[in-house]
């Protein structure tokens, strides 16, 4: 279920599936909630049933109340990430795809070939993300923090 924890944050609540140092493993379930949720837009855990999330869990945390495998925890994204996700993945490409199609249309290229020539030109927008891609993941850091079982 996806909560927001403030206004500048997205959580989704999950298990831990490993844990591996620091970095823990958690699977997240998408609700029928999620439909109904601001975040849905930035959320990538809105369109499946099922992902693992690798998340960061501070040392901080692990000294007072480690987290064990099977534990319930949430998962907390900043809501700015989810926006910058948006703009990497779908907003410049089709600044991209846009530019290439006037441009190639105004160079006397015709309808046809320049929409041929856009559609070609993220071949290389998205190669060239996927080759950065370690350096744009260090951006992207999911933490999580153990729920507190109330009895």
């Amino acid at each position: 279920m996806v909560k927001n924890v403030d206004s500048s944050v997205v959580s989704h609540e999950g298990r831990v599936v490993e844990i591996e140092g620091t970095t823990v493993r958690v699977r997240i379930f998408s609700e029928s909630a999620c439909s109904g949720c601001h975040a849905k837009g930035v959320c990538g855990g809105a369109n499946s049933v099922e992902r693992i999330i690798d998340a960061i869990y501070s040392q901080e945390e692990m000294s007072s109340d480690p987290i064990q495998k099977g534990d319930p925890v949430n998962v907390i994204m900043e809501e700015k990430l989810g926006w910058k996700a948006i703009l990497y993945g779908f907003f410049l490409p089709f600044i991209v795809l846009l530019a290439v199609l006037f441009i190639s249309n105004a160079l006397g290229a015709g309808e046809a070939k320049s929409g041929i020539i856009a559609l070609l030109s993220l071949i290389p927008y998205y190669l060239i993300l996927w080759l950065i891609r370690k350096k744009i993941e260090k951006d992207f850091v999911f933490r999580v923090e153990k729920i507190k079982i109330k009895y």
